[in-house]
């Protein structure tokens, strides 16, 4: 029997066992945000308007299709964190559902918050939220999200310490986020230095993507009780995912704007494949690759070749980047239920690398 036939059986083997278990950790078992959102007629809430002017605008950007690729990185935080297949307590479960809710939550504020920022018009398939009931009240609905989630935390009877370790790591995160996205929108990469644009656009993605998906499996690892060692490599894990995650994203963003000529605005803000760029050109086709970012109508066939090199390098360094952040949770990886917690990170890892690149 050959190596790679043994891993596939014991493969097999683990996936059997996960689903005679109750809440295997696929996509399906995730918690769904809008169920959570409360209503107008809850306690408190009872105010006429309330449903129409934000809730129901919530709710429904909150259904559209989603990777929730943050909620499954709590689960797997989780797993990873605990030593063997065991029945989690309702409680526990109640948390790690309520947990992979604020995360999403929070990614879903961002992305109102993004849309507008960047004058995007389109989110998820359908019109962005600020196109739908205007800038003021959008602003509003993602302000919101930002905050409920605490109101949602106050609901799971913590005990003051887990309380405030959550507490702690939230805020932590908020801030870092918002630092991420100051850089994001403060700097024009196509005016920027070489050697400053890879630490700015390098800096903006740790920041901006990196510490939400880092605060995901750190969350899991807090619920799940991991050392103050286990729960250091699951957070620096989770960073490096967002990172590469990011990466994916701003190259699928790019790719389709290959025949760039013809195409839209300028591409100006730090972004993975500014990062490459930096990294991998000479500074004469790197101050070529800015003119061509400044300017994408104005773009020569030299230009645009650049621009192919560069997308393709950035898409080979994109997935080395998952591939290193796989095997730095190697060491974690002693039992069944961390073989099982592994495979399910691989299979987030190419859906995300399939859906974006």
């Amino acid at each position: 029997m050959t190596p790679l036939v043994a891993s596939i059986i014991v493969l097999l083997m683990i996936d059997n066992l996960a689903k005679s278990k109750k809440k295997p950790l696929g996509h399906g078992q995730l918690p769904s945000l809008a169920s959570r959102l409360p209503t107008s007629d809850q306690q408190g809430l009872n105010i006429p308007g309330l449903d129409r002017a934000l809730l129901e605008p919530v709710r429904e950007f909150v259904t559209r299709d989603s990777k929730q690729v943050r909620a499954q990185l709590v689960r797997i935080g989780f797993s990873l964190a605990t030593d063997h297949f065991t029945s989690v307590g309702p409680d526990r479960e109640r948390l790690l559902d309520s947990l992979a809710c604020v995360v999403e939550a929070l990614h879903a504020g961002s992305l109102m918050i993004d849309d507008i920022q960047d004058a995007d018009d389109m989110r998820r398939g359908k019109a962005a939220l600020h196109m739908q009931i205007g800038v003021p009240r959008a602003i509003n609905a993602a302000n919101w999200l930002y905050f409920w989630p605490t109101d949602l935390l106050c609901q799971q009877a913590l005990s003051p310490f887990l309380e405030l370790e959550i507490y702690r790591l939230f805020h932590k995160t908020m801030m870092r986020a918002h630092q991420g996205q100051a850089l994001d929108l403060g700097h024009d990469m196509t005016r920027t230095s070489q050697h400053d644009v890879f630490e700015i656009s390098m800096t903006a993605i740790e920041l901006k993507t990196g510490e939400l998906t880092r605060m995901c499996t750190e969350l899991g690892a807090i619920v799940g009780e991991a050392s103050s060692e286990k729960r250091g490599v699951l957070a620096e894990f989770g960073q490096r995912f967002g990172v590469a995650l990011q990466a994916f994203n701003d190259i699928g963003e790019l790719i389709p704007k290959k025949e760039i000529i013809n195409n839209s605005r300028p591409l100006i803000k730090p972004s993975w494949v500014w990062v490459v760029a930096a990294r991998e050109l000479e500074p004469t086709e790197f101050t070529r690759f800015q003119q061509l970012m400044r300017n994408p109508g104005d773009s020569s066939g030299e230009s645009e070749l650049v621009l192919r090199r560069v997308l393709a390098r950035a898409t080979e360094l994109a997935r080395v980047e998952f591939e290193t952040c796989m095997g730095e949770i190697n060491s974690l990886v002693e039992t069944d239920a961390h073989k099982l917690a592994q495979f399910s990170l691989q299979e987030l890892a190419q859906k995300v690398m399939r859906a974006y690149a």
